[in-house]
Formats: structure tokens, C-alpha cells, sequence
């Protein structure tokens, strides 16, 4: 496997400051800004955790939970529901990782419901609850399955004849597969004490009201059983959390939007794809940011667009070629569980994505996030901003404006002559998360 060289840019920093010198982008560049880091805060629950799971928490390398994972846990401990609305990378999964296993240690009987939209983000956090679960108990990690299109049929079977302490699923196959046949699934449903619905955000127009029917198709079947399971709510970026949740579940939610999380420092470059091609643009700064040295991650906005620049990269760079990827719904299965790996892993230094690899997945230190036109809303771009500078490390994120109205809203409103640490109307919302 080639190595690619390294170049003068040894800091997301240098990078910033190498694209905005570089003759080729610097009449693209119309926008700089640096958004600093925060220390994180630490809190305790009210009460203790187990000891084992304590013990689990520390061998993954969590010696403290962030106040608003402990906030989060003494609500269910209190029976309330709870939806956690903070950034990327603050620890969101173990809001209710650790309930579940903390339950599942009290009362080995009870289980628990996970919903994810994206299939990669489910077999992403199956990976993580069996590590946790594993090393707090290993008769917990064989509790948890995947249960969705992916899953084989001989799975699928097996799932139905004895479903597992944890099911994860999507709310099509909970629809089409669970809930209308609900018998086989019976015993599960009597003994439910968690359901999980992460990425609340995508939820919205008619997919929201898909769910909202969906979950009160749920809650039926929950009374029919005699369970009340509690419900967690999560999302990077929401505004009036509360009242969407509860209008989408129809429960009452306690509201944790306050991270406590350490931020690591975000360095933003705006390029206008006005004057020279977008795509080219793009092209060259992953190219540039690889051949430095640095995990890259790049999102389209079409499938035909991520191929076309994995392409003129290993057309253009030969020396990169059998370190980058691309990625979008399409590729089998296997594929892409291969091609997160190896990006997680560090085989691969850059991905070109469509969205599909948006949401919540961990696929380790990014350094540097290439938004190749603007995704359409802050949520969706704080999404994909949020899979870079995952370990408190600076990161650098470049958005490439394409022709369209919107875009060149956010590019050109502001004359050049005036680029200020306020003169762009998207970078003063970026420090909102």
C-alpha cells in the first residue's frame, strides 16, 4: 500500500492557511473563521453506577460521565422520558447504552428497542453496545441483534424465534415486520423498557408522520402487553426539542440540551464555486488535504457526483489511489461495512459520500470534512461537520458553494472586500450547537 507523501501542512491550521495562499484556491476563498474548543465538565448520577459497568466504562476509556450523560441517566432512573439534543461526538449513545445494561443487571428479563434511520448507524452502534456490554458482563454482548433489510433470512428467523435483550431495527422494518406480526414477538414486547430513537431530527414532514403513526402503533401494542417502556430521544441539532418529541411520540419529555462535552477547535475555509468549476475545486482540496497527511471525508449531494470525484482523484493522484473510497446506498452490504472499517481503522485516508454517511457514525479522527455544495439546512451540515475532530483535535471544514441560489446566498452576500470575523450570515449560526 503507497504512502502518500507528506506536505507542508502539518495542523488543520496549516492546511486553512496553505489553501487560502495556494494560487489555485485563493480567488474561491470568501470566507476564514476559527471556532475555539471548550474544556468538557464532568458530573456523577445521583446514585452510583454498578460497579461492573463502572468498571466497563473505564476499559473504553470513559473515566467520568459528562454532566448531561448523568442528567440524562437519573431522569430514567426517574421514569422520565428524555431527549438529548447535543453536538456531534458528545457522548449520546451512552445516554441510554448505560440504562439498558444498568437494567439489564438489575433485571436480566428486560428489554430494550433501538431505532435508527440508517442501516451503517446500526450495525455502527450494535458494535459499540457489544463492546460496552461485553466487557461489563460477557453474557450480555450475545443480547443485542440487528434486525432489518441487511439482516439474512436464516438471521432474521433466528431473531423471531428467540428475539434478544436489545433489537435494533428502522422504523420501516418495526413497521412492516415487527408490529403486524406481533405475536412471535410477544414476550419482548411484555417485558419493554427502553425505546430508543436516535437522529430525532430526520423525522420531519411526511417520514415524521410515518413515525408518529408508527410509535403510537407501538405504545398500542405496549398496552396490550402491560409494558410502559420509557422512551430516549436524541439529535445533534433540533430546535424546539421538547415539543417536537412530544408530538411525535406522544409523551412528555424531560429536555437535556446543555453539552457538557469537550470541543475540540473548528477551522472553516468558504470557497465559491462562482468562477471555477465546484467539483474541480473539491476535487483538489481533498487531494491537497490526503496527500498532507490528513483523514478526509467528503459529501455530495448526488451518487453520480461521489463517483465522479473518487474517479478524477485516482485519475489525478495515483499515489492516493488505494487510500481513498467512495461511498453511497447502492453498494452491497458487505461493502460498506468493509469500507467504514477501513476508514475507522485508518487503511483509508479519504471517503467521497453521499449522505449515507452522515449520521452519527463513529468512523474515528477525521481531520478534515469537505462539504461539496451546502447540504440545505444548519442541522444537516452540523451532522456532517460533526464527523471530524471527534477526539479533541482541531479540524478543518471546507464548504465548496455550488451554482445555485442558495448557495451563492451563503458565498457571495458578503463583498470580499469585507470579510470579517461577523461578515458571513451562516458562520455566526455555526457556534450555536
Amino acid at each position: 500500500m503507497s504512502t502518500p507523501p507528506r506536505r507542508s501542512a502539518d495542523s488543520p491550521a496549516g492546511l486553512a492557511d496553505e489553501i487560502a495562499a495556494s494560487k489555485f484556491f485563493r480567488d474561491a476563498v470568501v470566507h476564514r473563521r476559527h471556532l475555539p474548543g471548550a474544556p468538557a465538565r464532568f458530573a456523577e448520577p445521583a446514585a452510583p453506577l454498578p460497579e461492573p459497568l463502572a468498571r466497563a466504562l473505564r476499559a473504553n476509556g470513559v473515566t467520568r460521565l459528562y454532566a448531561h450523560q448523568a442528567e440524562a441517566i437519573d431522569a430514567l432512573r426517574a421514569g422520565r422520558n428524555v431527549v438529548a439534543v447535543t453536538p456531534t461526538a458528545s457522548g449520546k449513545s451512552l445516554v441510554y447504552m448505560v440504562p439498558t445494561i444498568e437494567r439489564a443487571l438489575e433485571s436480566p428479563a428486560a428489554t430494550s428497542l433501538y431505532l435508527f434511520p440508517y442501516k451503517a448507524l446500526a450495525q455502527d452502534q450494535l458494535r459499540s453496545f457489544r463492546s460496552l456490554a461485553a466487557a461489563t458482563d460477557p453474557r450480555l454482548e450475545a443480547g443485542a441483534a440487528v434486525y432489518d433489510g441487511d439482516t439474512p433470512e436464516s438471521e432474521r428467523r433466528a431473531i423471531r424465534a428467540h428475539p434478544p435483550r436489545v433489537l435494533i431495527t428502522n422504523p420501516d422494518m418495526l413497521h412492516l415486520a415487527v408490529l403486524a406480526h406481533h405475536r412471535p414477538w410477544a414476550d419482548f414486547f411484555a417485558r419493554l423498557d427502553l425505546v430508543v430513537i436516535d437522529e430525532l431530527h430526520v423525522y420531519r414532514g411526511v417520514f415524521g408522520s410515518h413515525l408518529h403513526h408508527v410509535i403510537a402503533r407501538l405504545r398500542r401494542l405496549c398496552r396490550h402487553y402491560a409494558a410502559t417502556p420509557r422512551f430516549v430521544a436524541c439529535s445533534a441539532t433540533i430546535g424546539n426539542p421538547g415539543a417536537f418529541a412530544e408530538g411525535l411520540i406522544g409523551e412528555p419529555f424531560q429536555v437535556i440540551s446543555l453539552s457538557s462535552s469537550a470541543r475540540s477547535g473548528r477551522h472553516f475555509v468558504f470557497l465559491s464555486g462562482r468562477d471555477a468549476s465546484p467539483y474541480t475545486l473539491a476535487t483538489r482540496a481533498m487531494t491537497l488535504a490526503i496527500e498532507s497527511g490528513f483523514r478526509t471525508i467528503a459529501f455530495t449531494k448526488a451518487r453520480r457526483i461521489t463517483e465522479l470525484i473518487h474517479s478524477w482523484m485516482r485519475r489525478g493522484s495515483p499515489g492516493i489511489a488505494d487510500r481513498i473510497s467512495a461511498y453511497r446506498a447502492g453498494y452491497l452490504p458487505k461493502e460498506r461495512r468493509e469500507i467504514e472499517r477501513a476508514l475507522g481503522d485508518g487503511r483509508l485516508l479519504g471517503v467521497v459520500s453521499t449522505s449515507a454517511l452522515e449520521h452519527g457514525i463513529d468512523v474515528g479522527g477525521l481531520d478534515v470534512c469537505i462539504l461539496v455544495g451546502y447540504p440545505g439546512s444548519i442541522a444537516s451540515s452540523w451532522q456532517r461537520i460533526g464527523r471530524v475532530g471527534r477526539q479533541n483535535r482541531d479540524s478543518l471544514v471546507v464548504l465548496v458553494g455550488l451554482g445555485d441560489a442558495l448557495d451563492q446566498y451563503f458565498s457571495w452576500r458578503i463583498p470580499r472586500s469585507s470579510l470579517s470575523e461577523d461578515a458571513s450570515p451562516w458562520p455566526r449560526t455555526l457556534e450555536t450547537p
